[in-house]
């Protein structure tokens, strides 16, 4: 039977999440453990360890744990400014365009700021669920999908799906950093739905990450640099 590219992922995630709570693990005890052969598990580690989220020793596996992150100025703490960003982009939305908004730290907001306009929007963000208002014009479709621990974002087979199954004319995503080459994110299973947004989207493709993470990239490549149209930082913007 052919393992959906959601499963490997979803493994992935998984694989990550055991390695937290446990000092080191044996290759045999995570076939076990995930009930699949020894040569699926040395796949999955070696694509953890060219993420170097891992390590590799003789009798086992560790994770490699982050190094604490400094302190940020006061200017790479000042707040995103949502209406601007916004103000921005509604000059390139057509009445009725359909968008793909991803979930993020200000995703809910976002949609809010867009909830205005006669437009559609499918969103992988749970808390989208709650905006409503006697002059909301736009209609939001929640994808469904498991929560990820800790976000508000709907991951895994569901919400990919729901992504999968239209297309939109324009994407707005929350990266976890970005450089010259690549847009990235930190949780696998982010990965995956994000990257069919993009894969799905026939217009614009815009991306919002935190002006500290500027030249710096996370764990996992959603795309590369090049296909992205927009680039939104903070207090000042790179438009392509």
């Amino acid at each position: 039977m052919k393992t959906r590219q959601g499963d490997v992922f979803k493994r992935r995630g998984k694989l990550i999440e055991r390695l937290t709570k446990t000092e080191s693990l044996t290759i045999n005890e995570l076939a076990t453990l995930f009930n699949v052969s020894t040569v699926t598990i040395r796949r999955d580690l070696l694509f953890l360890e060219k993420k170097k989220m891992i390590e590799q020793f003789y009798g086992g596996i560790k994770l490699i744990r982050n190094q604490a992150v400094s302190q940020q100025s006061p200017q790479e703490t000042k707040p995103f400014p949502i209406s601007a960003f916004v103000e921005e982009i509604t000059g390139l939305l057509p009445k009725k365009v359909q968008i793909f908004i991803g979930a993020g730290l200000f995703s809910t907001a976002i949609i809010q700021t867009l909830s205005f306009l006669e437009i559609s929007i499918l969103t992988n963000d749970v808390s989208a669920l709650s905006i409503d208002h006697s002059e909301k014009k736009a209609l939001i479709t929640i994808s469904g999908g498991e929560l990820e621990k800790n976000t508000r974002a709907l991951v895994g087979d569901v919400a990919t799906y729901a992504f999968n199954k239209i297309e939109a004319d324009f994407c707005i995503i929350e990266a976890a950093g970005f450089n010259t080459h690549e847009v990235t994110t930190t949780p696998l299973s982010e990965t995956f739905v994000y990257r069919t947004m993009i894969q799905h989207t026939k217009g614009p493709k815009i991306v919002y990450p935190p002006a500290v993470n500027s030249e710096t990239v996370s764990s996992f490549m959603i795309e590369r640099f090049y296909l992205i149209y927009y680039i939104q930082i903070c207090r000042f913007h790179l438009p392509f």
